[in-house]
């Protein structure tokens, strides 16, 4: 801020200066009030959009709980038990997922039986082969 001018000793030149602030200064406010206002319709808007995603989000919901009553009902009146059927898929889900493990390492170990058959293949003329080099074949990982 400017130090106070006494009126009597206020020039033409510093009455400019101090309308030039004034003028500088509402430009500014103006600017920060329009900054202001668009952030504010911004913000608006996405919690618009929030609120519209999360309430599409509440119907899905509410549909697949309906299905899911449905579908009970449905086990329940043809002498079947839901809880049971539910136990069942989620063994089901789990033996899937040890075969898919088990699977992954039957390939791996067929791959490292592959890698030593080749290394001996390629050492046939050799008599000789140490059990480090095959240890050291077997422990090769292919990508």
């Amino acid at each position: 801020m400017t130090e106070r001018i006494p009126l009597d000793e206020l020039t033409s030149d510093a009455l400019d200066a101090l309308y030039a602030e004034l003028a500088a200064a509402h430009r500014e406010a103006d600017e920060a009030i329009t900054a202001a206002a668009h952030l504010t319709r911004l913000i608006g808007k996405r919690s618009e959009k929030a609120e519209k995603s999360a309430e599409k989000q509440r119907f899905r919901a509410d549909i697949a709980e309906r299905e899911l009553r449905t579908l009970r009902a449905g086990l329940r009146a043809n002498g079947a038990d839901p809880t049971q059927i539910q136990n069942l898929w989620a063994q089901i889900h789990l033996r899937n997922r040890q075969w898919r493990e088990e699977k992954q390492r039957a390939d791996q170990t067929q791959a490292a039986i592959e890698r030593v058959r080749a290394y001996l293949e390629r050492r046939a003329h050799n008599v000789a082969v140490a059990p480090i080099d095959v240890l050291a074949v077997l422990d090769e990982t292919k990508e």
